[in-house]
């Protein structure tokens, strides 16, 4: 087996535990948050959520330095220097015990000031409020000192550890849940207390399987300055990135109530939180092969990278958009049935936003390569400024009493912008073909996604109601559109490979 067939059996292999790990996840974590409400009560319940939203409003700035600790292990592995890597871990623990000792002081001056005297408590809670934060804070720190053994993990592509501790997490979490029911004195204090607890657990997890497993791992009195100096840099870009994205969102929500009102801002909400969920399902995909992305362009094979992604371009479009279609034309119906009330625009603004989603999966994986370059500096000020653009233009639109529909439209057309963009930065980079990428990505994408739709509008001239729609259509559209993604999509030895195991599977059973 060659090795690149070695790596992509591995990238199919660990996108398989990360959807076992999703599944198992979402359904124990929905599950869990119904029977903290109903231990908690629901006052109690807000209190624990408005105090931890405190510290989870500063944990964003911790995800450029993950992003940079992710990319500059995957970058020593793919050049096969343990040395570096052993350096580079030691150096990361330094970032993170900077960043965890920056963060104690500002949230122990800020966050209790700010429950003391600005945040609207029940009255007689403000001692358990001030204890759920501390706790809160507590835990939070733990899990921010194992992010570098967690990143480590996902480097060396251990997936089915990464998804069992992610399953046992949620357990205990819901075992934190039940236990609730067994304490009669101040539910709200045990609660904070355990999470404190099942974090330090995780984190212990963590720590003791790395050091275990990877042996050329291990803490030593070290201080590189360049590893510092190109991890800071890194970090520091990508949180400019990260915050113009944010302030963009943030802007457009702002605008959005400042013309159109509160109404639209729940119809947002609503779009938000359905293409969160969806968003999973490829998310876990692309998981499983950023690491391969670094480690092709630390080993310069360049052409191993541009197949990489190609494949993961398609690949994630099309795992999207199989979740999406059927959505697209039964979301009235869903919505309705969740939420029973629907708020003005909301369907539209679901079928926008996972619109959205679905161009940028087109582009994911040359966001990605940008950041295995480590040279992040450009990429990062050309495409803020196209996100702010967003805001420009959406002002305009709004200004001139177009519907808040507009400001959605204009976020998908600028990602066309970026897609363009980037691969111009793939062009510079990693030499990648734009032709290429046209040929074997958007000519077999766009006429799979306008057949699906035709057929899909073609479905709803049936006399039908919306429940007999639904079930007809999901059912119409898997049985059409997995052969025709398999014989257009996959490539011939790939097709071959593929069924020669189903049938020696079938043979077995």
């Amino acid at each position: 087996m060659s090795q690149t067939s070695a790596n992509n059996k591995r990238i199919a292999k660990n996108t398989l535990y990360m959807y076992v790990r999703m599944v198992v996840v979402m359904l124990v974590r929905l599950y869990t948050s119904r029977i903290i409400l109903n231990a908690l009560g629901v006052s109690d319940y807000g209190v624990y959520n408005i105090v931890g939203s405190v510290v989870v409003m500063f944990s964003f700035i911790s995800g450029p330095l993950g992003t940079a600790t992710q990319r500059f292990y995957n970058y020593e592995l793919g050049k096969g220097n343990n040395e570096r890597l052993n350096n580079t871990f030691n150096m990361s623990l330094y970032c993170y015990l900077i960043l965890g000792v920056i963060m104690f002081v500002v949230l122990e001056i800020g966050g209790v000031w700010y429950i003391n005297h600005k945040m609207n408590l029940p009255l007689g809670r403000e001692n358990a409020a001030m204890f759920a934060f501390q706790f809160s804070l507590a835990a939070f720190l733990v899990q921010l000192i194992r992010n570098p053994f967690e990143s480590l993990v996902i480097s060396y592509e251990r997936m089915s550890y990464y998804a069992y501790i992610s399953i046992v997490d949620v357990f205990l979490m819901l075992g934190n849940a039940f236990s609730l029911q067994f304490f009669g004195f101040d539910k709200l204090k045990i609660y904070a207390v355990n999470h404190f607890i099942i974090a330090l657990i995780m984190s212990l997890c963590f720590v003791v399987y790395c050091f275990k497993q990877f042996k050329v791992i291990a803490i030593k009195r070290i201080w590189d300055k360049e590893i510092f100096k190109s991890m800071m840099s890194f970090s520091g870009w990508t949180l400019f990135g990260a915050t113009a994205s944010m302030s963009a969102n943030q802007g457009l929500n702002l605008l959005l109530n400042y013309f159109h009102g509160v109404v639209v801002n729940a119809a947002v909400g609503i779009a938000n939180q359905v293409s969160g969920i969806v968003n999973q399902f490829v998310s876990n995909f692309q998981v499983a092969y950023r690491p391969q992305i670094v480690k092709y362009y630390a080993a310069n094979q360049l052409q191993e990278l541009r197949t990489l992604i190609y494949n993961t371009s398609k690949y994630s479009y099309l795992l999207l958009f199989m979740l999406a279609c059927p959505l697209f034309f039964n979301i009235h119906f869903l919505l309705k049935a969740w939420l029973g009330i629907l708020p003005e625009y909301a369907c539209e603004f679901v079928i926008l936003t996972i619109t959205y989603m679905l161009l940028e999966t087109l582009s994911a994986p040359m966001w990605m390569t940008v950041q295995a370059t480590g040279k992040i500096r450009n990429y990062q000020l050309v495409i803020s400024s196209v996100i702010f653009l967003n805001i420009i233009i959406s002002f305009i639109f709004l200004s001139l009493g177009y519907t808040p529909l507009i400001v959605m439209v204009i976020k998908c057309l600028l990602d066309i912008v970026y897609l363009i963009v980037r691969l111009i930065f793939m062009k510079v980079k990693v030499q990648l073909s734009i032709m290429e990428f046209a040929k074997k990505v958007l000519l077999q994408v766009v006429p799979i996604t306008l057949i699906s739709i035709a057929m899909m509008f073609g479905l709803k001239r049936i006399d039908l109601n919306e429940i007999e729609f639904l079930f007809v259509s999901c059912i119409a559209f898997v049985l059409f559109y997995i052969p025709i993604v398999f014989y257009v999509c996959v490539n011939k030895d790939d097709r071959i490979k593929l069924l020669n195991k189903i049938r020696s599977k079938i043979k077995r059973a």
